[in-house]
């Protein structure tokens, strides 16, 4: 095949966006009702907290185990898609929810992508000087944080002065990568956004070009805008494992909310190949589909 007729393929490729590179490991919109994920990559969900479950519009279905408990007066439980989403609580409080999940065939390139609602009554809550930062996600390699010889990388959210939050990377406990503006109060309360979100580790040890990329949109937006585009970062292999092999959604928060607060997710995903639900994104990679 000559050089335009492949240029001419990828072009048509791209702009139709219905193709597939690499597999996908994991998709949940929660329709199972639990915390059985269909995968086929060893990927499964921790079901030991208490502060997370399976929610529809009308029920809690599942903690950590079946429950089929009725919604709260005045919940608002609505899934992004079909009937049943993942529902993140952190009582009045209480600094600790997250979800945690593990893969037992550990990628040294990972996309994950989620949509996430903000919380109908958010507001960021203060807390003296740097000290209200909020866990959004992490990922690992063999043990968490500092405990282990693999990166831990992940995002996190403060307050921004209004009430409302930015957020930034974090790479084995770097300074804030970053600084994006992520919730806008009072406009963003109630609205789903979907995060997409692609890691790669370093070539070989010490090259210290590992990269992290994000790109966001809300419903209804066509376009994605890509947050963070940070390259050259030291996210190395563990000796043991070579590659990210757990992580949890959102996590702890620094600083407590002042009234019961819940975020939701809906259709979670991780691949080794890119997540879009739009081809309209800046400075795309190869490899677009819709699902």
């Amino acid at each position: 095949m000559n050089k335009f007729a492949l240029t001419f393929t990828a072009a048509w490729l791209f702009a139709f966006a219905t193709f597939t590179s690499g597999e996908s490991i994991v998709y949940d919109s929660f329709e199972s009702g639990d915390f059985s994920a269909p995968s086929a990559h060893g990927f499964r969900w921790s079901t030991n907290s208490a502060m997370t479950s399976i929610v529809t519009s009308t029920t809690e279905l599942f903690r950590t185990s079946v429950i089929n408990a009725p919604a709260p007066e005045g919940s608002q439980w609505e899934a992004k898609s079909d009937e049943h989403a993942l529902r993140l609580f952190y009582p009045a409080g209480q600094h600790w929810t997250e979800q945690k999940f593990y893969l037992d065939k550990p990628q040294p390139e990972i996309w994950m992508s989620l949509w996430l609602r903000v919380p109908t009554n958010f507001t960021h809550p203060k807390r003296g000087k740097a000290g209200d930062n909020q866990k959004l996600f992490r990922l690992w390699m063999d043990k968490y944080s500092q405990q282990g010889d693999g990166s831990t990388v992940g995002m996190s959210f403060r307050g921004d002065g209004h009430g409302g939050s930015y957020f930034f990377a974090k790479i084995n406990g770097s300074h804030d990568i970053g600084k994006v503006p992520f919730i806008a109060i009072p406009g963003d309360r109630g609205r789903w956004m979907h995060l997409v979100v692609h890691l790669d580790s370093e070539s070989v040890p010490g090259a210290s070009d590992g990269l992290m990329e994000v790109w966001r949109k809300w419903e209804g937006d066509t376009d994605y805008t890509k947050t963070h585009d940070i390259r050259n970062q030291p996210i190395n292999l563990s000796s043991t494992k070579k590659g990210f092999a757990a992580g949890y959604l959102m996590g702890y928060a620094n600083a407590v909310y002042p009234v019961d607060t819940e975020f939701m997710i809906d259709d979670f995903e991780l691949s080794t190949s890119p997540l879009f639900l739009s081809s309209n994104v800046p400075n795309p990679p190869l490899g677009l589909y819709v699902r």
